[in-house]
């Protein structure tokens, strides 16, 4: 119960130390990558769950931290999802009250061996892996799930298939099953993520397409099972990766992504009202000695500005990554009235 369940919070935040100028969430010598963040609507805790990643082999375990003040301060992290197996690419999603559900990757060291999987909880702290997601396919190969859930409950999940390019899926049971009619977004592309605009029905899907340097490119439907329209640039100069769609609560879309800068990878974003034409960039990072990676945006009510989860590593181009927040990033420098409507 939510009582209950604040007690084991609160307890975990006992011994952990406060944010730096960046805000951070973990640290120590690991290699802590690829947050996923929500509120928790039990107790409005921060949660955020990651890689930590093993930096000779790149393999990974999933990891949980939790915060009761706003950031301010983190629990220790604890293992959720640890096997002998490779375990990365976490999507946590609260389904209702005391109610979660994660999703990942997980295989051994043949591609081939990779599926998705989804752990269920009822107190946000101890996971129970469930069997592996049938998609509708014979072989294995699918990595890299992002999930959101709809005001009505359904989820819509885009997924890599290694060899395959960018897929997309639907539930209507907390994810426990998916329709297997394995609807592409895009061939020959890589770590689609993906946003759905409530007022009018307008799915955004982001995702990244080349192999040495690569370049990100956009897509809308109205039809989650239709993605026959022509992709669009969106960033398509230099070296781009990482990208992650929201809708802020003006209705306006927004992207964040990482662009090579140099000799590292800083964070920058875009807004757009239709999905379509978006503003010029913002720089997030500008930072020579540091490599910012996966931003993950967290939604805080505001049309101009969203708390931000990143991976930032130190030294570039080194393995010692940590999980870093920033409280107020804004996502335009455009002022505007009336949001998404343009009144």
């Amino acid at each position: 119960m939510k009582g209950c369940r604040h007690s084991l919070i609160a307890l975990m935040i006992l011994g952990c130390g406060y944010a730096d100028a960046f805000g951070d969430v973990t640290g120590g010598p690991a290699l802590d990558y690829q947050p996923s963040v929500i509120r928790s609507s039990d107790d409005g805790a921060r949660v955020v769950v990651f890689e930590r990643l093993d930096p000779t082999t790149t393999d990974g375990d999933l990891w949980m931290t939790h915060s009761l003040d706003n950031g301010g301060s983190w629990s220790d992290p604890i293992a959720i999802i640890a096997t002998a197996a490779n375990e990365r690419h976490p999507a946590l999603v609260q389904t209702g009250p005391s109610s979660y559900v994660l999703f990942y990757l997980k295989g051994a060291s043949a591609a081939s061996s990779f599926r998705i999987r989804r752990a269920t909880s009822a107190d946000g702290i101890t996971f129970t892996e469930q069997a592996q997601l049938d998609l509708g396919w014979t072989s294995g190969g699918e990595i890299n799930p992002h999930v959101i859930r709809h005001v009505d409950g359904r989820m819509t999940m885009s997924y890599q298939r290694l060899g395959s390019g960018s897929f997309v899926a639907e539930s209507n049971d907390d994810g426990a099953t998916w329709d297997t009619r394995r609807t592409s977004i895009a061939s020959s592309s890589q770590l689609p993520r993906i946003a759905f605009r409530e007022v009018d029905g307008v799915y955004l899907a982001s995702y990244q397409v080349g192999s040495s340097e690569l370049a990100m490119v956009v897509k809308t439907t109205t039809d989650v099972y239709d993605w026959s329209a022509a992709a669009r640039g969106f960033a398509t100069t230099g070296n781009n990766h990482d990208s992650l769609p929201i809708v802020m609560p003006d209705g306006a879309f927004a992207l964040f992504w990482i662009r090579a800068s140099a000799n590292q990878f800083d964070v920058a974003v875009r807004r757009s009202v239709d999905g379509v034409t978006w503003e010029p960039a913002l720089a997030v990072t500008d930072s020579v000695d540091a490599d910012d990676v996966e931003p993950h945006p967290l939604i805080d009510g505001s049309n101009d500005t969203v708390e931000l989860y990143w991976g930032r590593g130190t030294p570039v181009g080194g393995s010692d990554y940590d999980i870093v927040r920033e409280a107020d990033v804004r996502v335009s420098d455009v002022v505007f009235v009336d949001g998404f409507e343009g009144n």
